[in-house]
This record gives C-alpha cells, sequence and structure tokens, in this order.
C-alpha cells in the first residue's frame, strides 16, 4: 500500500467505480479516478495533467476487459501505463480492487497481534 500511495502522488489511479475508490482512499491514495458513468473516449480529457497512469481494475474478466480498452485508448494519447500493482493483487488473491482495504486491514490486525510470527 506504502508504494502505490507514493505512485499516486505523481501518476493518477484509474479504477472501475466509487467503491474501489473509496477503499483506496481510507489509505491516502491520491487521484483517483473512477470509469463509472464515462465513456472511454473521456479518459485523455479526464487525466488531463498527468503522464502516469496507474490502471487498477479489478481482476475479473469485465476487468480485464476494461483494461485492455483503456489501455488502447491510453497508449494511443502517450500515456505511461502501469499495471504493476494490479498484478500485485493477483499475487495476494484479491480480485476486486473494494476487497482491498478489508483484507489488508485484516493482515495488518494479524501482523499486529504477533500471530504472524508464530508457526
Amino acid at each position: 500500500m506504502e508504494r502505490l500511495r507514493e505512485a499516486s502522488k505523481e501518476g493518477a489511479v484509474l479504477v472501475e467505480g466509487k467503491r474501489d475508490r473509496e477503499a483506496l482512499q481510507r489509505y491516502g491514495v491520491k487521484h483517483l479516478f473512477t470509469l463509472e458513468g464515462k465513456r472511454f473516449s473521456d479518459l485523455p480529457d479526464l487525466l488531463e495533467g498527468f503522464e502516469k497512469v496507474i490502471l487498477l481494475f479489478d481482476l475479473d474478466e469485465q476487468g480485464e476487459r476494461i483494461k485492455k480498452k483503456v489501455k488502447e485508448i491510453l497508449g494511443r494519447e502517450g500515456y505511461i501505463l502501469i499495471e504493476d500493482f494490479r498484478e500485485e493483487l493477483r499475487v495476494l488473491g484479491i480480485t476486486f480492487v473494494e476487497e482491498l482495504y478489508g483484507k489488508v486491514l485484516g493482515a495488518e490486525r494479524f501482523a499486529c497481534s504477533g500471530q504472524a510470527h508464530k508457526a
């Protein structure tokens, strides 16, 4: 989460909907933009002023379709597209961005309770 927070200081973070945005806002992620209610063709105007865009869509079939279309549009416009954080979600077993807050919070509680050190 710390790396995402830092990266969001200079780049836009593009998510699918408001629940995704709300989950990330709880961690202090900046420059969050949602696709909800917007046309793909409006994205360059929405993201004006940013060079880097972090794509953080769900890891389901719909999220994959959205990622493909957004990459096509923003790639043509010359944006630097960052997908690393999305892949980290995959490694953590998180399918939906909105789950992030609960899963990370649960992991932090687990680590703070000392359970992470017991095996």
